[in-house]
């Protein structure tokens, strides 16, 4: 169980790096007993092989297709790296569209 919110915590903050993403539709949160949950995110293991189920809001214009396919291959590489784990499966909704919102310098 531990391994797996140390997991939310990693997929979390990687899924948002991808350009293309605006958010994740809930937000996580601490439980009473201290560790973090994501209901966004949901991880489960089996015979030592995880599948990540993610719902992510995008950005209006996204590729979709692209986008999710983009997601799925970084997050099996990063979990291997950052966690050793195996990814099984990276499946992904998309819960909406957002507007862009282009930030002037």
């Amino acid at each position: 169980m531990e391994n797996e919110l140390n997991l939310v915590k990693i997929i979390e903050e990687e899924s948002l790096k991808f350009d293309g993403v605006s958010r994740l539709p809930r937000r996580g949160r601490k439980s009473r007993s201290g560790e973090y949950t994501h209901p966004s995110i949901k991880v489960t293991e089996e015979e030592g092989e995880y599948t990540i189920n993610l719902e992510i809001r995008v950005n209006y214009g996204a590729n979709i297709p692209q986008l999710c396919y983009d997601i799925q291959t970084g997050l099996i590489h990063s979990l291997m790296e950052h966690a050793g784990v195996v990814v099984k499966t990276v499946n992904i909704r998309v819960e909406g569209i957002d507007e862009k919102i282009e930030t002037r310098g």
